[in-house]
This record gives structure tokens, sequence and C-alpha cells, in this order.
């Protein structure tokens, strides 16, 4: 049976849409209060409405997670408000692709910023209130581009390699009471992915290199990240769940 979530806080970046906004709303669902963040006003604006019909416990924060102020301040108002918090999803995406030859420094950095930076930032800010409060938990984002080399996608790609160490190295540094977990999603139905995938041929391709045959929806990846928040998963820390249909074990599979 799934754990309910009574009293629970947690903060979700890049929860505007796609897994974010689907976590939140599962999280909502069993009874979670949720900070929700997002670049996009107009978009964040209407998943706040959107989780204000399922719930009163939801406040909303436009903000840029790569901007170091602006995600430290966002989770200190958090944090005041809420007199905790309980769990931490660290999935605000930021996608860059472009030969490595063609590859700016700029470009290179702008993918750590948003896909590692904000996550250490972020992390650095919550443990110790998680710590002193003897709980918490923090679910990392990676992506199997951190898994597998994929052409154009070096910079992303190295960034969520980055990220899946850091969630091992950090699991470690917060035990015993918080516990640190990283999901790592295959191709999922969001926006981001039809902008990386806007061809039809190449969408099919990709459906074709999957074992299940298909493209996972946000909700998907939603439920194994509110079970890495709940009490669950209470024995498992530093792990690492590939939802990806199967590519990443399919030794003939294409990128």
């Amino acid at each position: 049976m799934e754990a309910a979530f009574k009293d629970e806080v947690f903060y979700i970046t890049g929860s505007s849409g796609g897994i974010g906004f689907a976590t939140a709303k599962l999280c909502v669902e069993k009874g979670a209060a949720v900070i929700i963040t997002g670049r996009d006003a107009k978009n964040l604006k209407k998943a706040e409405t959107d989780l204000l019909k399922i719930s009163s416990r939801v406040i909303a924060h436009n903000i840029d997670v790569s901007n170091e102020l602006e995600i430290v301040d966002s989770l200190n108002q958090a944090y005041k408000a809420c007199g905790k918090i309980d769990g931490l999803v660290n999935n605000a995406p930021s996608i860059h692709t472009g030969k490595i030859t063609d590859l700016s420094l700029a470009a290179w950095k702008t993918n750590f910023k948003a896909n590692l930076d904000a996550v250490f930032l972020a992390t650095k800010t919550v443990l110790p209130w998680m710590i002193k409060a003897k709980q918490g938990s923090i679910v990392n984002i990676a992506s199997v581009v951190g898994l597998k080399g994929v052409a154009y996608m070096s910079a992303y790609g190295a960034a969520k390699a980055g990220l899946i160490n850091f969630s091992r190295a950090t699991a470690v540094e917060a035990a015993p009471h918080v516990r640190v977990n990283c999901v790592i999603p295959g191709a999922v139905l969001t926006q981001a992915t039809e902008r990386a995938i806007p061809d039809e041929s190449m969408m099919q391709a990709t459906i074709e290199s999957i074992p299940l045959k298909r493209i996972a929806d946000p909700i998907e990846l939603a439920r194994p990240i509110a079970f890495f928040l709940s009490q669950d998963s209470s024995f498992i820390t530093g792990a690492s769940l590939v939802v990806d249909g199967g590519k990443t074990a399919d030794l003939n599979a294409g990128n």
C-alpha cells in the first residue's frame, strides 16, 4: 500500500509542467504541502491554479534555479513560511545541445548551472535543516544521457553524470537521518522532449529503440519520485533508479 503524506512539505523545482508538475500533483493528492517553482510565469500560474483546485497547501515561486540568489532566497522563504522542508526534488532541467567543436564555453556552463550547480546550492541550503530535524529526503532527477554517450549532448550528459555521482556522495554525507536518491528517466512525454525530438520520424525511431515501445508519461516518473520521498523507501539511500522502458538494458538499442 502506498504511503500517504500527512504534514510533509516538499519543495519541487521545475514543476510548472512535465515530471515536476506530475510529481507535485501526486504529492498534493496524497496530502502534502508543496512549493513549486518555474521560470515561465504564465505556465507556473497555470500549474498553481490547477494544484489549488486539489489543495490550498500550494506555494508558487517564479524563479530561475540557475540564479544563486533566487534559489537560495526561495528556499529560505519556503522554510520560513512552512517551518520545515521534508523533501527536496531537484528536477529543473536545462538542455543545450551542439557539436563539441561548435559548443561555446558559455553554453557548456549553462548546462551545469541548472543541472548541477542549482542542485548543489539547493542541497547545501536544505541539508542543515533536515539534519537538525533528523529527517528528510532529497530526490535528484538525472537522465539516461548521463549513463550513455549521446552525440551533440556532451554538456548535458556530463552534467547529469555528475548529478548521479553527486547524489551518491550526498547520500553518504547526509546519513543516517537524511536519505538521498536519484531517478534517471529515459524519454518522457514533456515539452522538453518535444523540443529535443521535433521530427515525427525521429520520435518514431526513439520509440522503436525502447523495449516497451513507447515513451513514458510524466506520472510514471512521479510515482517513483513520490516513493523515494515517502517512508516506503525508508531503508533506501544512495540509489539510482533507471526509469527508461528498458532502453539502457538493451545492448542493441541505439542512442
